[in-house]
């Protein structure tokens, strides 16, 4: 699409740049929120890789779902009204890659000599890598990003930037609901089918992880254009904050519920927990600290969790070490954020 020739403004398109600006200041219990779900994956992949036997290990991976939800939301609040000024799809595009890249491509460079000393063959190791450290997918029977598993979830989130920026922010906020509507029978099928919604990391699955992102983070845009950061749904903070790790993590107590499970998180969980989120006005240093290590600590913490695994040593030493190199990565002085309108990106 060209960048420079737009089309006439439409009436939705209008209203998008007259009632769609970004309100000030950040989202801070939504960062939050993000670091408490980054949390949840640390613990997933920290009792998956290194204690399996344990069998605890939860249902870390829906706070992806959360992600997804989380990011759709914010690209419609920081971005529909740009689009509806000009602003192209492909601009859109290249500044989320340019995000997202840095913490996944060192994610990458971290994982890479686990998968070389797996693979034993440092050509093969080296074009996986290089393919993985710039975003692109190495397909084959395996992962599509074996140096960092979790780069599938970045995958899948770009693509659905870059069908919000074709299309998603033209569609008015009736028919949207109605394609989100529409999606839900797609995301069932999904987690019947493979018995859970832990599904896009695999080259046999990574379209249904797209599909799995798409619906989410097309309710995330509606939930923006009909909250405004001001949800309609009461939920206290305090309340979303425990419900987090509580609802992803204590699989056990329902796990009759199977597949269904996993959908009513992505479809109920995630709304009433962004309404929570959205009620926190007044963040505390701990919520600010989540908030800022949340996506360093998703980019880096598998890699890590395997070398901890390679090197022999326990759980606290893999759990220690990512969550401080998430720390340094977040605190440096030119990675603190200045005030600004919208939140860091999911």
């Amino acid at each position: 699409m060209s960048e420079t020739a737009q089309p006439a403004p439409s009436a939705a398109t209008a209203a998008l740049t007259s009632a769609g600006r970004i309100p000030a200041g950040r989202l801070e219990g939504l960062d939050g929120l993000r670091g408490i779900a980054a949390l949840c994956v640390l613990y997933f992949h920290t009792l998956g890789i290194l204690h399996p036997e344990w069998g605890i290990t939860g249902k870390g991976y829906l706070a992806v779902d959360f992600f997804f939800m989380l990011s759709g939301y914010v690209m419609a609040r920081t971005y529909e009204h740009r689009f509806a000024e000009g602003y192209g799809a492909r601009r859109f595009l290249i500044a989320r890659y340019r995000k997202l890249w840095p913490f996944m491509a060192l994610g990458a460079l971290i994982g890479a000599p686990i998968v070389g000393s797996v693979l034993n063959d440092p050509a093969r190791t080296l074009g996986i890598a290089i393919a993985n450290v710039f975003l692109v997918p190495a397909f084959g029977s395996g992962s599509v990003y074996p140096v960092n598993v979790a780069a599938w979830s970045i995958l899948a989130e770009l693509t659905a930037n870059l069908i919000h920026g074709l299309i998603l922010w033209r569609l008015p906020t009736r028919v949207l609901a109605l394609l989100s509507l529409c999606m839900v029978p797609v995301l069932c099928w999904i987690a019947a089918t493979y018995g859970s919604l832990a599904v896009g990391a695999e080259t046999a699955t990574i379209l249904a992880g797209i599909a799995r992102a798409l619906l989410p983070y097309c309710i995330g845009i509606v939930l923006w254009r009909w909250w405004r950061d001001r949800p309609a749904i009461k939920v206290s903070p305090a309340i979303a904050f425990a419900a987090m790790p509580l609802l992803v993590l204590l699989w056990p107590a329902v796990h009759g519920l199977a597949w269904a499970y996993d959908v009513a998180f992505a479809l109920v969980a995630c709304p009433l927990l962004m309404a929570g989120g959205l009620a926190c006005k007044h963040a505390n240093a701990v919520i600010r600290w989540l908030g800022l290590i949340s996506f360093p600590l998703y980019a880096i913490n598998l890699p890590i969790l395997l070398w901890t695994k390679g090197l022999g040593l326990g759980a606290f030493a893999g759990v220690a070490s990512s969550l401080a190199l998430a720390s340094y990565l977040a605190l440096r002085p030119n990675e603190r954020p200045a005030a600004k309108p919208a939140m860091a990106p999911a």
